[in-house]
């Protein structure tokens, strides 16, 4: 582990691009005393004080009570997917597998919907698995344990749920100290977070 002199050193070396990549992606991750240096170097540059301004809001960690409250008025929001509020909204994980041949593609993604949307879009990724997820050698291995994941995935719905939301909170931390939790904001990050929350693997390069 480098000594802070050492860290010091290895901050001033970094280009201004560098810096501002940590303040604005990575400043939760660093220790207190790194941060207060990659402050210093912000500071002494004279970069763009709302690289300051966001380092303080992500830090800034939501109260417990702050992190329920949330939670309750996410549940109770509209839903972003049919802009209706027919119950609560939930938190659910969505897995596809598409093969043919040669390729094929896992699909993991994480929504938060109202239950309706979510029985929807759950059975639609169950279909497209099932009819397309077995013909490459990947695929063939990957759906029967793709299928068996969303069944027993069932019974862990509400676990499923809350760390979901807990995540989603979390990584909007900053946001949530400079703009709040008014609905609307809530709503327009939500919307942006099923929109993006996709971790794909693409095995196209398979050997037969």
């Amino acid at each position: 582990m480098y000594d802070i002199d050492e860290i010091k050193k290895r901050y001033q070396g970094f280009s201004d691009i560098k810096i501002k990549r940590i303040a604005r992606n990575e400043s939760k991750q660093l220790r207190p005393e790194i941060r207060e240096i990659l402050k210093d170097e912000i500071q002494k540059r004279k970069l763009n004080k709302n690289l300051l301004t966001w380092i303080y809001a992500e830090n800034d960690t939501l109260t417990d009570f702050e992190k329920q409250s949330l939670f309750r008025k996410i549940e109770n929001l509209k839903c972003p997917n049919c802009n209706k509020k027919r119950n609560k909204l939930i938190a659910q994980e969505f897995n596809t597998v598409v093969s043919v041949i040669l390729w094929c593609k896992n699909t993991t993604q994480n929504k938060i919907l109202c239950h309706y949307c979510s029985k929807n879009l759950k059975l639609k990724s169950f279909l497209i698995t099932i009819l397309t997820g077995w013909w490459s050698r990947t695929g063939f291995l990957l759906t029967p344990y793709t299928l068996a994941k969303d069944i027993i995935n069932l019974s862990y719905q509400r676990k499923i749920n809350n760390r979901i939301i807990s995540e989603f909170i979390e990584y909007n931390n900053g946001i949530f100290r400079l703009y709040g939790t008014d609905d609307e904001t809530v709503f327009n990050l939500i919307s942006r977070y099923n929109d993006n929350d996709l971790e794909t693997k693409d095995n196209s390069k398979e050997k037969q």
